[in-house]
């Protein structure tokens, strides 16, 4: 179990998995994630790991998408909710992401930099 206490989010085609790190949280995404409106599974789950990042004060995230094979564009908006929660908090509230992308899978190194200009400065990428 996670410091959070938070389930992880499991699909028929779909992991999505927060484990915890020294520094911070992980999300580590495998499968595909195509259904046509992923938010009402994503987006509780997401609103739930930043609201406990920002009460615990956790500054670091990783997105692990490394054995995600598939991510459709509404996937994608999920995602860009949550990023640009960060974006108009507080200093002292804001935390920084870490998307892991895996060089071997073709969607990953496009889509996902696009991620690095929601919140210039917020976000790194890093391609294996």
């Amino acid at each position: 179990m996670n410091k959070f206490g938070l389930e992880n989010v499991v699909t028929e085609k779909a992991n999505v998995e927060l484990t915890d790190l020294d520094n911070g949280v992980k999300v580590n995404f495998s499968g595909d994630i195509d259904i046509q409106n992923p938010e009402p599974i994503f987006v509780p789950f997401f609103e739930q790991i930043h609201n406990n990042i920002i009460e615990n004060g956790i500054k670091y995230v990783e997105l692990d998408f490394s054995k995600l094979t598939f991510l459709n564009s509404s996937g994608i908006k999920t995602l860009i909710k949550w990023i640009t929660k960060v974006t108009p908090l507080p200093a002292d509230k804001k935390y920084n992401f870490k998307v892991i992308a895996n060089s071997q899978i073709t969607w990953q190194e496009t889509s996902l930099k696009m991620l690095s200009m929601l919140a210039p400065g917020l976000i790194e990428i890093q391609i294996q």
